[in-house]
C-alpha cells in the first residue's frame, strides 16, 4: 500500500519497458491459472509498443516510480480500458481506482458515453472490483477457439 502521494500522469514513450514490468507483475498471479493464459505472459516491449500506437496508456508514480498504469483506446460504443495493473506492492491503496478516474473524467470531456472494459469469468474479485467502481455486466465473450463464454463485457454509462 502506498502512503506516499500518487501522481496520475500520461507515460512517456521512453517508460515502455517499465509499463511492461509493471503488467507483468501485476498479471503474475494469474500464471498457469487461466485458460486460456492471460496475453500479459506473452508480452513483450515490442508488442506493448504497438499496442500504444492505437492505443493510450497513463501510469500511477508514487516516489518517482511508476507502481501502476492502464491503457484506454477511444471505440465507437465508449473508451475501452486495458491492462488496468498495480504492483502487488501497492494494492488496496486506491491506485486502480484513480487510474479509473482518470480515464473517466478525460472521456467525459472527449463527451464519451461510457467507459468499457473486459474481464475474465473466473476472476471475481476484479468483478466485484468494477462492480463498486460502477461497471455493469453488458455481455459475455469468448476467446477464440473456446466455444463457452471465457469472460464477460462491462460497461459504465457516463453522464
Amino acid at each position: 500500500m502506498s502512503a506516499l502521494p500518487i501522481i496520475i500522469r500520461d507515460y512517456e514513450q521512453s517508460e515502455i519497458s517499465i509499463l511492461l514490468a509493471v503488467i507483468r507483475a501485476a498479471f503474475s498471479e494469474y500464471e498457469g491459472k487461466l485458460d486460456p493464459p492471460s496475453s500479459a505472459e506473452r508480452k513483450t516491449v515490442e508488442i506493448v509498443r504497438q499496442e500504444l500506437e492505437k492505443a493510450q496508456a497513463i501510469v500511477a508514480e508514487s516516489n518517482s516510480e511508476i507502481i501502476g498504469c492502464v491503457f484506454y483506446q477511444t471505440k465507437p460504443e465508449g473508451v475501452y480500458l486495458d491492462r488496468l495493473s498495480v504492483l502487488p506492492e501497492h494494492r488496496k491503496g486506491g491506485v486502480g481506482t484513480q487510474l479509473i478516474k482518470e480515464v473517466q473524467s478525460r472521456a467525459q470531456n472527449q463527451g464519451q458515453k461510457a467507459l468499457l472494459l473486459s474481464v475474465r469469468l473466473s476472476l471475481e474479485k476484479q468483478q466485484a472490483y468494477y462492480k463498486k467502481l460502477g461497471f455493469e455486466f453488458d455481455s459475455f465473450g469468448t476467446h477464440s477457439g473456446y466455444y463457452e463464454p471465457t469472460y464477460m463485457n462491462m460497461k459504465k454509462k457516463l453522464e
